[in-house]
């Protein structure tokens, strides 16, 4: 059983808050310019303290941070959705069988809770900043100014936070939908 429409909505609400981040991310990723950074000098930072596997996809126009968010999206995607509870037939040896409650439930809720609370923070903290209450954020090395740090900062809170939100309301709903399924449904779905 899927959850209902009204959480499958709101999960995907939450995912569009990693739109702007990925859009920004990506766009230097592929050598342009976006909040005064250009591609040069992020591949340069990359390239000085990237790891191995962060310099090779980002030599081919991914960022790792980008595919990282997509296997979050993926997992909050499984939480809401039917194909979550049973393996796919692409998954050897586990095809058509149950996917095991805490599997999904465990990673979920540990990343879903870090990552929600650190997005809460750093949308806090531009409004904050905007209004005087903390201090600018100085411009670290790729960007210029104040100014595109805080787009930056809004859009990792917006990214972090929508995708922490979207992993613990799928959570919640996968694990109250996990306590409803009988042993009956489970074998009935194939498993």
């Amino acid at each position: 059983m899927a959850a209902s429409s009204r959480v499958r909505v709101v999960v995907w609400l939450l995912l569009c808050g990693l739109v702007p981040w990925a859009a920004v991310k990506s766009v230097w990723t592929l050598g342009g310019d976006v909040l005064g950074v250009t591609g040069r000098a992020w591949r340069r930072g990359i390239e000085s303290d990237g790891g191995a596997v962060y310099r090779a996809l980002a030599a081919v126009g991914v960022d790792l941070t980008v595919v990282a968010a997509l296997l979050g999206v993926f997992l909050a995607l499984g939480l809401v959705h039917r194909w979550g509870k049973v393996f796919p037939r692409w998954v050897p040896l586990l095809a058509g069988r149950r996917v095991p409650a805490l599997l999904p439930l465990i990673p979920a809720w540990g990343v879903g809770v870090c990552l929600g609370g650190y997005g809460i923070v750093l949308l806090v903290m531009v409004p904050l900043s905007l209004i005087g209450v903390i201090p600018p954020f100085a411009p670290p090395a790729p960007f210029t100014s104040s100014g595109d740090v805080t787009w930056m900062i809004l859009f990792g809170g917006l990214a972090f936070g929508g995708l922490g939100c979207a992993l613990v309301v799928g959570a919640w709903s996968y694990g109250r939908r996990k306590d409803r399924d009988g042993p009956y449904e489970g074998r009935r779905a194939g498993a």
